[in-house]
């Protein structure tokens, strides 16, 4: 039986723009996205709370995180 790993190649284009794109960090507005999308991957769909309520409570709580900083 033929292996058929052996013989794939990754297009080097490809690798380039992998190696850049880890490179860079995400924005601030980036980062608050990843936040949202792990807690709402949290809630269960009965629970009828939206996306943009998720959105809402994170940026309510990075105001407040900011404010007792001061």
């Amino acid at each position: 039986m033929k292996d058929n790993f052996l013989g794939l190649k990754t297009d080097q284009t490809l690798l380039n723009k992998l190696e850049k794109a880890a490179d860079r960090k995400p924005s601030q507005a980036e980062i608050i996205e990843q936040r949202v999308s792990y807690v709402f991957g949290f809630v269960k769909p009965s629970s009828g709370v939206t996306r943009e309520q998720v959105r809402n409570v994170i940026a309510g709580k990075a105001g407040a995180i900011g404010e007792s900083t001061k």
